[in-house]
């Protein structure tokens, strides 16, 4: 497919788009499919589901179980251990976990998410939040079994956490904009291992957003000031590098990549400042792209966020207008929901998203400092 401008689909009309744009319990999309309101992660982090809509849209609290409660999140210092205890790092003691670890208190302010920016969630359905803002990752869980926090910046082992993935194992990857590399964690918090990180040296510029494959194994990576992509394995072994490097060696193009998602054996690409979406086989050869409509400030556009459903549509979370736009592999701008506000089923500048492997849509309500939770459904699912 050539390279082209989203278009809206002239076969299947959109509905009204009033009823797209209200907050909602439950709305049809497009077709078949419909989008339920399944709860959200307030900024105290308590996660509230079931919501009552009334003529002032309140919500109806859930009742979250008592480990979801602030007083009950863990806290986990990843600590960097001071240059002369570097080699002590390899040995395995249990002096050593306990120094990797630092689990120490819980905390009570009224306010856990600062700034929610990149999301995904792990097989346990726990949601992983990068909060540069406040020098945090949060692990939360539904559930209510166990969330804990990260704690990034100077000194400890994340400098400014940007995107986020998770392996089969649980693992969390964060990647690092600032140092240059990846930390990588156990499914508990405790710190692993760096990649792309040689004698203390980092491989890469700043990479902004990572994505893993996670039957295949491989790791993603857009090193955005460089306009490279890399696919590497879980060891960080580099297996490929796709874009035109500073000697003019290389393949593919792109231009400030911000964010990218593994799917549907494609990979996903949003580049361009935010503003065109480039889609590759999983060996990063290129198979299509279109561009996004934008205003001529691509500053806003670069916090765009980036989501594929199971059938391998496209949601693109629009920070400036606080609106969700889903398109097909063909660029054809489906439906658009959502809207400025407050209320459940509005956003304000929202600046990431994720569609898990049930088809959970997560949006990171950036300005709202809360991340709110949908359900996609085709009817005949139901």
């Amino acid at each position: 497919m050539s390279v082209g401008v989203a278009q809206d689909n002239p076969i299947t009309p959109i509905i009204d788009p009033t009823v797209l744009t209200r907050a909602f319990p439950r709305i049809q999309l497009w077709n078949r499919e419909t989008l339920s309101y399944l709860g959200v992660f307030n900024p105290d982090a308590v996660y509230h589901s079931k919501p009552r809509f009334n003529e002032h849209y309140e919500e109806q609290r859930s009742g979250a179980p008592a480990s979801m409660l602030l007083s009950n999140e863990r806290t986990i210092e990843a600590f960097t251990p001071p240059m002369h205890a570097q080699a002590m790092l390899h040995y395995p003691s249990s002096v050593g976990e306990l120094r990797n670890r630092f689990i120490t208190y819980a905390y009570g302010r009224p306010a856990v998410l600062g700034a929610p920016r990149r999301i995904t969630t792990d097989s346990q359905q726990r949601l992983i939040i990068s909060d540069p803002n406040i020098n945090a990752v949060h692990v939360l869980d539904p559930m209510g079994h166990i969330s804990f926090r990260i704690i990034t910046g100077k000194g400890y082992r994340l400098l400014h956490p940007a995107g986020v993935a998770v392996d089969a194992d649980d693992n969390i990857y964060v990647a690092d904009s600032e140092r240059g590399m990846i930390a990588v964690f156990d499914p508990n918090g405790g710190f692993l291992h760096y990649i792309g990180d040689y004698k203390g040296e980092n491989d890469y510029q700043s990479p902004q957003a990572i994505a893993i494959d996670r039957k295949a194994g491989q790791l993603y990576l857009v090193d955005t000031p460089r306009n490279l992509v890399f696919v590497l394995d879980l060891t960080g072994r580099v297996l490929r590098r796709v874009g035109i490097y500073h000697d003019g060696s290389g393949t593919g193009k792109f231009t400030d990549p911000t964010d990218i998602v593994v799917s549907h054996n494609h990979v996903y690409v949003l580049d361009n400042s935010g503003t065109r979406v480039q889609i590759l086989d999983l060996q990063c050869g290129f198979q299509a792209s279109f561009d996004l409509p934008h205003g001529s400030d691509t500053r806003v556009s670069r916090e765009n966020g980036l989501g594929i459903d199971l059938q391998g549509n496209i949601y693109i979370s629009l920070s400036a207008s606080s609106l969700i736009q889903v398109y097909n592999q063909n660029g054809i701008r489906l439906t658009t929901f959502g809207q400025s506000g407050q209320r459940l089923g509005e956003f304000l500048a929202p600046k990431g998203l994720w569609v898990d492997s049930t088809d959970r849509l997560y949006v990171a309500d950036t300005g709202n400092v809360r991340v709110q939770i949908f359900q996609l459904q085709r009817k005949d699912r139901e």
